[in-house]
């Protein structure tokens, strides 16, 4: 029997690491026990609220260590092996993750087999193959990964208390709803878009476009997820929570309604309508998350987003009207902004009264098209300090938040602002955010 370890790092940028839940570990470690049964005995190894010098001596022996890299994470990643290596020093480290399919030769020289694309079938594969001394350096998808095709991600792998926690699902108006023992999920993989800013397009070769599990099957996790740990509410981490067409979305969040329990969730602004809205807060939506990103329809245009400003309105409207708390999603320092923005950007907030608003910096981060292409945006100089990335709010209580690249002088798309500059927009309307009430919940 091969001893299998998924370490999950202790992401100690974020403000509060405990908010999310090791989904691609969960997913992983079911498909292992599934396929595998009694020839594996899988763990995840948590290393959440350790300190990163101490973590590999909480580490137990493996036969085999897996590594879901995130380029957030990449040097505590860096560091977790190599001390591990110190340790256990006959262990094998299998790795996937985006970082790894973007930095293929890096990972190369730290781990000794990656696995590019959708890991459910490459990993079964790859601890077959070292049982018999045969582990390949590079696995890659073959085929494209059909996510109906497996059971939903169990989570006895952590204790009860990380799972359901409080505080996931609230909203301004009915402080109840934190007091329920809730968790997230995830129901879908993939995306319908190819945003300039964002990674997954980068690793859309092996699974285009966006894959939804069946209402089946969202249903029966959640019900699972009631009866083996009390959970009473939801977040959704989907990056689109519903299928785009009325007739796709309305069986799916039909699903989740006969639950009867409360949810939180993100979508594009135009994959809302009124008759969606309305079957939103049927269901027992209570708050939906939008990424409006930014104010400018030509910043939007040129970040290949494919919505309109309009749009936005338009779907904070319906939401609201409906009585779902809406959130929305804005980035600042965007291509085609000018030293306008905060007073454009606030005079959006007041016309849609948003329930409240999550500003970050722009940055150009590794698979993007952004990153991948800096003079399509008129960008120069990207820094690789993938430190200095996390502009969310919560972090820069002690530090003053920097970007990780320049703009022309002048690029083609109209006079850009200095990084300072952008990073003083940014600080102003964060403030001015909070100090008018609608600063995150």
């Amino acid at each position: 029997m091969q001893k299998i370890g998924f370490i999950f790092p202790s992401s100690d940028y974020l403000h509060d690491p405990f908010r999310g839940d090791p989904h691609t570990h969960f997913q992983i470690l079911t498909v292992l026990d599934d396929r595998l049964g009694n020839k594996v005995d899988t763990s995840l190894i948590d290393l959440r609220g350790i300190k990163r010098k101490f973590a590999h001596y909480v580490i137990p022996e493996q036969d085999v260590f897996l590594h879901s890299t995130y380029t957030l994470d990449w040097e505590e990643q860096k560091e977790i092996v190599e001390g591990i290596r110190d340790r256990y020093p006959n262990a094998k480290h299998i790795a996937g993750g985006p970082h790894t399919s973007c930095f293929q030769k890096e990972s190369k020289q730290v781990f000794d087999s990656i696995i590019l694309g959708d890991g459910e079938e490459s990993i079964v594969q790859a601890i077959n193959d070292n049982e018999k001394n045969e582990l390949q350096q590079i696995y890659e998808q073959q085929g494209k990964i059909d996510v109906k095709e497996y059971p939903f991600p169990r989570r006895h792998y952590l204790p009860h208390a990380t799972i359901a926690r409080k505080g996931l699902v609230s909203r301004r108006d009915n402080k109840e709803l934190e007091n329920l023992l809730s968790t997230t999920v995830i129901f879908s993989r993939g995306c319908t878009d190819k945003c300039a800013f964002c990674a997954m397009p980068g690793i859309k070769k092996y699974n285009p476009g966006i894959r939804f599990r069946d209402p089946e099957s969202i249903e029966a996790e959640l019900e699972y997820l009631k009866s083996d740990f009390g959970i009473q509410a939801v977040s959704l981490l989907d990056e689109i929570g519903f299928p785009p067409r009325f007739d796709k979305a309305q069986p799916y969040i039909e699903a989740i309604g006969r639950t009867q329990i409360p949810w939180k969730g993100q979508c594009r602004v135009d994959n809302v309508t009124k008759d969606v809205a309305a079957l939103l807060a049927d269901s027992g939506c209570e708050v939906m998350c939008l990424g409006v990103e930014s104010v400018y329809q030509n910043s939007l245009d040129l970040i290949k987003k494919r919505i309109q400003v309009e749009q936005s309105k338009q779907a904070i409207k319906l939401l609201n009207k409906q009585g779902i708390e809406t959130r929305v999603y804005m980035i600042i320092g965007l291509p085609g902004e000018d030293n306008k923005v905060v007073e454009k950007t606030w005079d959006f907030i007041k016309e849609t009264n948003p329930a409240s608003v999550y500003l970050s910096l722009f940055t150009a981060r590794p698979g993007t098209d952004v990153f991948n292409n800096p003079q399509n945006y008129g960008i120069k100089n990207i820094d690789s300090d993938w430190s200095k990335t996390m502009h969310i709010y919560g972090r820069y209580e002690h530090e003053r938040p920097r970007l990780t690249f320049e703009y022309e002088d002048n690029p083609f798309w109209g006079k850009a602002m200095k990084s300072e500059e952008i990073v003083d927009k940014y600080l102003e309307l964060q403030q001015k955010v909070i100090d008018n009430g609608y600063g995150p919940v």
